[in-house]
């Protein structure tokens, strides 16, 4: 419940100040009218949460059960009002827990659900807040809510396989840092030195990695303020729209991860779309809409010149063949979708195709990325290793 800070005073001029939870503005003024007083200002004091509680995103693993159990709900005969409030007393997460309360009060107010959701922008997605509006004009909410359960489940799933594919290299790398780190700063200077005690001359490999090894321990603090401004500065430039439009056509020419975006753009496409089109939301609507889930800029910017062209009367399937970026397939099925009049069955057929696709390319990409971070970590540990080990052959043989 929203917490409000509160004024009040009586006709004798006797004032009362607070700060309590009430579920609405109507039981606050209430409960002051029943002790003789009466509201001059109320403010919802903002809501603080602790560092754990602000990790705890709302994802798309909520949403996804959102709007899975809120169709159930709305399917059994139960009004949005109680369903929203069941269901806010079922979330765990208290960031979403207090926006669902938000909502909840919103619409006893008399506001539209779709209205409510668009007040909290950083939890509800565009997409949803569109197919909502869609629901509440036709009367279909209940079917919206599991077309939109079962889009944000693959979604999802799509992500998760994404971050799956991409952990095992990232700990490899993070492991390569880790033990050259270890080897350059601590193990290296202790074997040259005592090579150098014995009078041993140090190969040109080794004394290059001396002197990597002593920039790095006289440089710490440099080196650190390097790679958090460095780190500073890809965040900085990662909510610039040119450098973002720049790594996004960077992904498109890329060899070995190119075919893989390209059928997650695919499937992410085929799947949206066929399911704003049964929605009945109209053809250039639904490709405004999609340049928010093509999940990258110059796709979209392309999608934006598709979408001029279909208004000015061209057919679907050539303009979408004109970008460039659609494997044949797509084209074909959305060809025949245009003959048959079932362009959104066609499309949704498609995106099951491609997210099986997807998954078998995700998977190529993991078997081609694992063995070369291993080889990678190899080369580079074992220069290192070679760098500490050939000063000894070389005292060794001077020995003999």
């Amino acid at each position: 419940m929203p917490i409000y800070t509160f004024r009040a005073k009586k006709l004798n001029g006797e004032e009362l100040t607070g700060t309590q939870e009430f579920a609405s503005i109507d039981v606050l003024k209430a409960m002051l009218s029943d002790q003789g007083f009466f509201l001059i200002d109320a403010q919802i004091k903002g809501k603080e949460y602790s560092f754990g509680e602000l990790l705890k995103r709302v994802d798309m693993k909520d949403i996804s059960l959102f709007c899975r159990q809120f169709s159930v709900i709305l399917n059994a005969g139960i009004p949005i009002v109680e369903a929203i409030a069941i269901l806010r007393d079922q979330v765990e997460k208290k960031k979403f827990r207090d926006t669902l309360e938000d909502v909840h009060d919103q619409l006893q107010r008399g506001n539209l659900f779709s209205s409510t959701l668009q007040a909290h922008p950083k939890v509800f997605p565009d997409f949803m807040i569109n197919m909502v509006e869609v629901g509440e004009a036709s009367g279909t909410l209940d079917s919206i809510m599991i077309s939109l359960a079962e889009y944000y489940e693959k979604e999802n799933k799509l992500r998760r396989k994404i971050k799956s594919a991409m952990t095992y290299p990232m700990i490899l790398l993070i492991l390569m840092i880790g033990v050259v780190t270890l080897l350059m700063v601590k193990v290296l200077p202790t074997f040259a030195n005592i090579l150098q005690s014995m009078g041993g001359e140090l190969p040109a490999l080794t004394k290059i990695l001396m002197g990597m090894s002593d920039f790095m321990v006289k440089n710490v603090v440099l080196i650190f303020a390097i790679v958090t401004l460095g780190g500073i500065g890809l965040r900085v430039l990662s909510k610039n729209d040119e450098f973002r439009f720049w790594l996004d056509s960077l992904k498109l020419r890329a060899p070995v991860i190119k075919t893989t975006v390209v059928k997650v753009i695919t499937a992410r496409f085929a799947r949206s779309m066929g399911i704003l089109l049964k929605s009945g939301i109209p053809i250039i609507r639904s490709f405004e809409i999609m340049n928010d889930l093509l999940g990258n800029r110059l796709v979209a910017h392309k999608f934006t010149e598709c979408r001029d062209e279909v208004m000015e009367g061209k057919g679907i399937s050539g303009s979408i063949k004109k970008m460039g970026v659609f494997p044949p397939m797509l084209i074909h099925m959305i060809e025949v979708g245009e003959a048959t009049g079932q362009l959104d069955e066609m499309l949704t057929r498609t995106a099951g195709f491609f997210d099986e696709e997807v998954e078998e390319a995700i998977e190529k990409l993991t078997a081609m990325l694992e063995p070369a971070m291993i080889v990678i970590m190899a080369v580079v540990v074992g220069t290192v290793v070679m760098a500490m080990m050939l000063p000894m052959v070389s005292i060794m043989q001077s020995v003999q």
